[in-house]
């Protein structure tokens, strides 16, 4: 799907605009106690519901499925800036809500360059820079942002920006790896059955 054009972009911007300014002192002061820690550690959430159905007039494609991604220290999604570096910034931080990315996407903020570490399964390197004077956490030298709805939500195992196109370029969630052996059982013997009854693995989601 398209990024909408026109008056529905506008409309879908603007009714973006006032939920996140009606609730952006919460999400700062949840990024304030998510960077409070002295550590920070990547970890891998099994079994995180992936959709971005709540944003499909940003969507590039719909997404809804089951996978393992990279949460933060407190539980969030962590997502990347397509072709965004720490040397090519495109997501900024600017006075106007219409403008600030910042408020739709908050870095990953550390205290401090040491002590970062990931669980296995999380490819990539994690490092850090400067970034509008935050010490932002980044992977493979791109830096890493929450989704302000998915902090709201208070859903840690949801994860709702993945393929959305906003500021100029698509957010992509980190995926991850399911931790070596987990979730593996021994093989079961095939059966066959003349009447299959299709089931739906997601329940609650259509």
């Amino acid at each position: 799907m398209s990024e909408p054009s026109g008056n529905g972009r506008a409309r879908l911007a603007r009714a973006a605009i006032v939920v996140v300014a009606g609730l952006s002192g919460f999400a700062l002061a949840a990024i304030g106690g998510i960077a409070a820690a002295s550590t920070f550690t990547l970890k891998v959430e099994r079994n995180a519901h992936d959709t971005n159905a709540a944003f499909k007039g940003f969507a590039v494609r719909a997404v809804n499925k089951r996978e393992s991604i990279a949460v933060g220290p407190a539980g969030y999604a962590v997502y990347t800036f397509q072709g965004e570096t720490t040397h090519h910034i495109i997501c900024k931080k600017t006075g106007s809500q219409a403008t600030n990315c910042w408020g739709f996407w908050p870095p990953v903020s550390v205290n401090s360059a040491k002590g970062l570490s990931k669980q296995t399964g999380i490819k990539g390197k994690l490092g850090t820079f400067r970034n509008h004077g935050t010490l932002q956490a980044t992977l493979n030298n791109q830096p890493l942002y929450y989704f302000t709805p998915d902090l709201m939500s208070g859903h840690k195992g949801t994860a709702q920006g993945d393929e959305l196109k906003t500021f100029g370029s698509i957010w992509h969630l980190v995926g991850a790896d399911p931790a070596p052996g987990v979730g593996k059982t021994s093989p079961q013997p095939t059966m066959t059955t003349t009447s299959p009854t299709p089931t739906n693995p997601y329940p609650g989601y259509p």
